[in-house]
């Protein structure tokens, strides 16, 4: 009797380490490439048909005490001459908490803007010729009749560039400029901001 009482002991203990290994593992926080990871398993999961190149985007990763999201924002975004009136979609983010994905699960991809094979050539030729991307910036070329025209910026800093279509030499001269100092608008106080993960 006090062997099985020994033994019925040990399995308990046993059951009630591995449950509670089982719930640490769970409730741990994971770090930004296994948070990425998780984001891409759900894209792959809800959108077999959909495939990305995650070397032209930045990607990263954000929680605060309700939600973890990972988000994609294209570090060059490019618009077509055809497409210079559309509202195009470069970005999305994966919602971890709740499985979503923004704007897919709304808006399909209609408004996405993914290139085509053309396109894709376009955007390198003028990221060679001008150096593209700019690290801290947002890198946008839009495409016209005879020439690309090049935006940079972010919040302290813009340009805007003029290059030849074909022989990728500029045209005109450059539009530069910081922005004066705006004053924080303190009215509205998010009280659970989501935070970037780094590591």
């Amino acid at each position: 009797m006090a062997k099985l009482f020994i033994l019925f002991t040990l399995i308990f203990s046993l059951s009630s380490y591995a449950q509670k290994e089982d719930l640490t593992s769970k409730t741990m926080p994971l770090n930004k490439k296994q948070l990425i990871n998780q984001a891409n398993k759900i894209i792959a999961s809800k959108y077999p048909e959909f495939s990305f190149d995650s070397e032209l985007y930045e990607i990263t990763a954000w929680k605060n005490s309700e939600e973890t999201i990972v988000k994609y924002r294209r570090i060059i975004r490019f618009i077509p001459l055809d497409k210079k009136n559309e509202n195009l979609n470069y970005d999305f983010e994966v919602n971890l908490t709740y499985q979503e994905i923004a704007p897919f699960d709304l808006f399909g991809f209609s408004k996405f803007y993914l290139p085509t094979t053309a396109e894709q050539v376009k955007i390198d030729f003028v990221a060679k010729k001008f150096g593209l991307p700019r690290l801290g910036f947002n890198n946008i070329i839009t495409e016209d009749h005879d020439m690309y025209i090049i935006e940079v910026n972010n919040e302290v800093a813009f340009g805007k560039y003029f290059i030849d279509k074909i022989t990728g030499n500029e045209h005109m001269g450059p539009l530069e400029g910081t922005y004066t100092q705006r004053h924080a608008f303190t009215e509205f106080v998010d009280k659970d901001p989501l935070t970037e993960i780094k590591e």
